[in-house]
Parts: C-alpha cells; sequence; structure tokens
C-alpha cells in the first residue's frame, strides 16, 4: 500500500503535469513532447536531432517527427549539422518566443504552488526536493529529461542538483533566495 506522503506526492505531479499541459494557441506545440522539444532546442542549440531525443527521451523517427511539425510551425530551423549527416537546429525568433512565453507560464505556476509555503516551509521544501532530485538522477541522460523543460538559469545558479549528480559532485546547499 502506498502511504500518504507518496500518494499526495503523485497528485502533486499531477497537478502540475495537467496545467503545464494545457492547450496551446499553436497546433504544433499540442503536445508535451513538442513543448518539451522547444524547450531543449533552446536550451541546447546547435544540437543534433540525436542529442535532442535523448534530451526528452524519444526514439529517433519520433524525434524526427516532433522537429518536423516545430520546423513546418516556424519555430525551429535546420543548419548544417557538424558532419553531411547530421543538422543543428536552432530555434527561429517566433520559436524563442513560444518558448519564452511556455517558460514564463511554467514558472507562473510553480511559483504559485511554492508561493502557498511561508519562507521556513519553502527552505525545508527546497531541500528535501535537492535530496530527492540528486539521489534519483540515474546519469547524463536522465539528466537532460528531467530538466528537459527547466529554466536552467537559476539552478545552474545555486546549484542544481540534477547537474551535480550527473557530474558526479557532491549534494550542492539550498540557494541564497
Amino acid at each position: 500500500m502506498v502511504q500518504r506522503t507518496a500518494n499526495l506526492l503523485g497528485v502533486l505531479a499531477v497537478l502540475v503535469n495537467d496545467d503545464l499541459s494545457s492547450p496551446s494557441s499553436l497546433p504544433a506545440l499540442a503536445g508535451s513532447t513538442a513543448r518539451a522539444m522547444l524547450n531543449a532546442i533552446g536550451q541546447y542549440p546547435d544540437s543534433s536531432i540525436e542529442v535532442l531525443r535523448e534530451a526528452v527521451a524519444l526514439s529517433h523517427p519520433a524525434a524526427v517527427r516532433a522537429v518536423a511539425g516545430l520546423v513546418d510551425a516556424g519555430l525551429v530551423e535546420k543548419k548544417a549539422g557538424s558532419d553531411k549527416r547530421s543538422v543543428a537546429l536552432v530555434l527561429t525568433p517566433a520559436g524563442r518566443r513560444e518558448a519564452s512565453r511556455l517558460r514564463t507560464a511554467r514558472g507562473r505556476l510553480l511559483e504559485r504552488i511554492v508561493g502557498r509555503l511561508g519562507d521556513d516551509e519553502r527552505a525545508v521544501f527546497e531541500d528535501l526536493l535537492i535530496k530527492i532530485l540528486w539521489n534519483e538522477t540515474r546519469d547524463a541522460s536522465h539528466a537532460m529529461q528531467l530538466c528537459r523543460l527547466c529554466d536552467d538559469k537559476p539552478c545552474l545558479k545555486a546549484g542544481c542538483p540534477v547537474e551535480c549528480r550527473k557530474q558526479g559532485m557532491p549534494v550542492p546547499g539550498r540557494s541564497a533566495s
């Protein structure tokens, strides 16, 4: 039987996932896979489909289809890759605007949720999240998958537990903010 704490965590995960999966005004971003791919291309500009498919845990054919939809929607551009067989992917200006809009909406949702906590509760919650995420990150590929929707600037500045685990570094401390 699942303990109450684990069950409540599952409910919170569903709440966040459902709110992040709300319909988009752009048909190309109707699914969470396309949104994750758009954000990953923004995080790893000039990367190949192979690198990005790993970041969002897709098969190569599924990643090619996802990228084709983003290209057709004018959100992503293909450039010459590091060799003749590969392409490098970058966001177009419209893609950068849409990725920023998605990150902002995600940030508002998450800030609303943690905003219900007092300062002391927030500090404890952050400590717990750091511990859980550091321990649950399996490898570099998994780290990319976990952070595929992140706004990585605040986390990397403070010491991202997923990134630290990936690099074999110790558990980071809490941020100063």
